[in-house]
């Protein structure tokens, strides 16, 4: 399923303050990907002890590519009752987020990739290091559908003043409102990116991702 296109972590929350920061609108709305984890009740675990892996053989190889291709760490699943998907990387699909991450889930034996997974591992790409940071266990305790709605999105809610506008973009170029009954002088139908963030930052408004 392809509903992921890399993400920029460096926004903590799915709603913020557009005001402190002096980036583009497309830069603005990456998503700090704590805040997709929320999203379905994500709970980081130990991957060591969760799938009894040896820390000596896999302190090093915790890439997750490394891992997807590994028959030592399938047969570990395999012995616990488990399964892994397929890794998707981040490159391949479209949303507000631009850091490279790529994943992968892991349900139980019998179930098929329909079904809600027992676990996420994830991992991003240092910019700073030039290099895949080590990847990371979540338990999932939520749908996980709401994990891909966030990442997929292209819709946001502007609120300013209490008011909230409501716009959509297919191209990140050009945003329209959808509850046009709150059309008005300052709030248009349609924006253009630059026009749209020149509106953002003048008045200091709060995004949140819907």
């Amino acid at each position: 399923m392809k509903w992921i296109k890399g993400y920029k972590g460096y926004i903590e929350s799915l709603k913020f303050d557009l005001s402190i920061v002096n980036v583009d609108i497309n830069e603005s709305l990456s998503i700090w990907y704590d805040a997709l984890l929320d999203s379905i009740g994500a709970q980081e675990l130990d991957i060591f002890d969760t799938f009894k892996l040896p820390k000596d053989d896999y302190l090093d190889k915790l890439d997750l590519q490394y891992l997807s291709d590994n028959i030592e760490f399938i047969n570990s699943l395999s012995s616990i009752g488990l399964k892994k998907s397929h890794v998707e990387n981040s490159d391949d699909y479209e949303t507000f987020i631009s850091k490279p991450t790529r994943f992968m889930f892991i349900y139980n034996v019998e179930s098929n990739e329909l079904e809600n997974p027992n676990y996420l591992i994830i991992q991003s790409y240092n910019e700073t290091l030039k290099k895949w940071d080590n990847s990371k266990l979540y338990k999932v305790n939520g749908d996980v559908k709401k994990f891909y709605d966030k990442l997929s999105s292209k819709i946001i809610e502007v609120e300013d003043g209490g008011e909230k506008f409501i716009y959509s973009t297919s191209n990140n170029n050009e945003w329209v409102l959808q509850n046009i009954e709150k059309e008005n002088d300052i709030f248009k139908k349609v924006f253009r990116k630059e026009d749209f963030e020149s509106l953002i930052k003048d008045r200091e408004v709060k995004i949140k991702i819907i």
